[in-house]
């Protein structure tokens, strides 16, 4: 199951994440441009053991996750998080050391959580 934290995060989204299906693939819903023509930047991450926890714990680590979009919901341009294999991909406005910032941030409320890629050039 897929769970899409489209445009800027909501919460009900993430809270919903172990039931949303998306049926269209995620390299096609990905943007990846600005509304000016940039470039977007963007990244993913592996959120370790995530769909493996108990619903309250999985629902808090969602909740803190959430709480990390949330302050940087200007900037990002889609967050999709995939249950089914642990994966949090974030797309956002090309700013220099965001996508660290970010990862950052995330890897500190779930530290189980490893950033494997990104693109900040």
């Amino acid at each position: 199951m897929s769970s899409c934290i489209s445009d800027k995060p909501n919460k009900r989204n993430i809270e919903l994440a172990a039931e949303y299906n998306i049926t269209e693939p995620l390299w096609q819903r990905v943007p990846t441009r600005t509304a000016s023509g940039e470039l977007a930047f963007d990244f993913m991450m592996i959120v370790k053991g995530l769909n493996k926890l108990t619903a309250n714990k999985q629902k808090s680590v969602l909740d803190n996750i959430y709480s990390v979009l949330e302050l940087y919901s200007k900037v990002i341009l889609l967050a999709d998080l995939n249950m089914k294999i642990n994966l949090l991909w974030v797309s956002h406005l090309p700013r220099p050391n965001l996508s660290i910032e970010i990862a950052s941030q995330i890897i500190e409320v779930y530290p189980h959580a490893r950033l494997i890629s990104h693109r900040s050039d």
